[in-house]
């Protein structure tokens, strides 16, 4: 049985055979907590940031309401130590955080009771999900708290929030708010360690048209907006765009602005009209970017260098893309040349540094970026953890 919030709609499980066998959002930036009880903030900001609204999570964090019951609020201290349940200081579940991300513009939604294939269905649509898992994935007991209302309340030690962005047939692709990075784990693992407190999460859909009845107002400026619009206390990306009429990606790559997608009082953006027949149009020599795009992708479907690539277009790590980007391409589309033979061994497992990239790595020993990645199951960003042990051969 589904139980979704007041406010949201109540929704239909996809047929397994409708969704795909596998899919991965790219784009998606995670970055660590800045608190030992904040990332339920940390993931909220994230998400929001992938949907083109900048929010701090010290400002995300200090708009939430405080309460005994974590359905309703945050309890307790941001700074305790973490992996305790109420009246100790816990954290915050799902209703409060889609409230405080509608606030700001979002069409977030708190739901619970869901299933695994209602996630499929918003991760296949392009909607990275927040969702409440126990410690890295771990496995947990349900307990109850009664708060002073009276209300018997689940929740468990060591709850923690996640961001699901991917998944195959054996595994989902998480980005973890205590470091920022993606984690794998494995679908059973996921599904056991999410049960815990009634399959919890957040979905988002971008911007919404209209305020809801209730939701915290956060400040932002009335002023009418003019051409050539001076950026006021309070704004955001998507709020100006939906403004204006805009989509946000059109506006951030207009203004050259990139995650986290902040904006300063003062700042002056230049405003395109909708419709841009005199711009650049595509042509050979151009690839306009598509929804979940990488560089790395495109660079192989087009049978290009990546780094070439990055290079014409004067783009630099973390080499994000925006839907309806226009890139230029290398003087030469012909595939690149294969590395040139090393006379060095290529072992068959190494153990990554504090500076390793998968890329130099692969360059270095001679084999293909790519096939490393697949035979570790790695994803975008193909980051690499100190200590990592990867293996290069089959």
């Amino acid at each position: 049985m589904l139980f979704a919030s007041a406010t949201a709609p109540i929704r239909v499980h996809a047929a397994q055979t409708d969704l795909p066998a596998q899919a991965y959002i790219s784009g998606f930036v995670g970055r660590a907590q800045q608190y030992s009880l904040s990332c339920e903030s940390r993931s909220a900001v994230d998400v929001a940031a992938y949907w083109g609204y900048s929010i701090s999570e010290t400002e995300f964090f200090n708009n939430l309401p405080s309460s005994d019951d974590p359905n309703l609020g945050f309890v307790g201290n941001v700074h305790d130590p973490w992996g305790y349940i109420p009246p100790a200081s816990y954290g915050v579940h799902a209703e409060p955080i889609a409230r405080l991300l509608r606030s700001y513009g979002l069409n977030a939604r708190a739901e619970q009771g869901l299933s695994w294939q209602d996630l499929q269905t918003e991760i296949a649509a392009g909607r990275p999900v927040i969702v409440w898992v126990i410690g890295s994935v771990w496995a947990g007991t349900q307990r109850y708290y009664t708060t002073q209302a009276g209300n018997s309340v689940l929740v468990a030690n060591n709850q923690h929030t996640m961001t699901l962005i991917g998944y195959d047939q054996n595994s989902v692709q998480l980005v973890d708010a205590l470091t920022g990075y993606t984690i794998t784990h494995s679908i059973q693992n996921f599904l056991a360690s999410w049960g815990v407190l009634n399959n919890m999460a957040v979905f988002t859909d971008g911007p919404r048209n209209q305020p809801e009845a209730n939701d915290p107002e956060p400040p932002v400026s009335e002023e009418p907006l003019q051409p050539g619009y001076i950026v006021q206390t309070g704004d955001t990306l998507n709020r100006v765009a939906a403004r204006l009429g805009f989509a946000w990606a059109d506006l951030a790559a207009w203004n050259n602005i990139t995650y986290p997608y902040t904006l300063f009082p003062g700042q002056e953006l230049t405003l395109h009209p909708v419709q841009r027949e005199s711009g650049p149009q595509p042509s050979a020599d151009t690839y306009t970017v598509q929804r979940g795009d990488h560089l790395m992708k495109i660079a192989w479907e087009l049978q290009l260098d990546w780094q070439a690539l990055a290079a014409v277009n004067e783009m630099e790590s973390p080499y994000l893309l925006l839907p309806g980007q226009v890139l230029r391409l290398p003087a030469s589309s012909q595939p690149s040349a294969p590395p040139p033979p090393v006379e060095i061994e290529v072992p068959e497992v190494y153990t990554a540094t504090r500076t390793e990239s998968l890329f130099a790595l692969a360059h270095y020993y001679g084999v293909e970026w790519l096939q490393v990645a697949a035979l570790n199951n790695l994803n975008f960003p193909y980051a690499l953890l100190p200590g990592q042990v990867i293996r290069l051969v089959p």
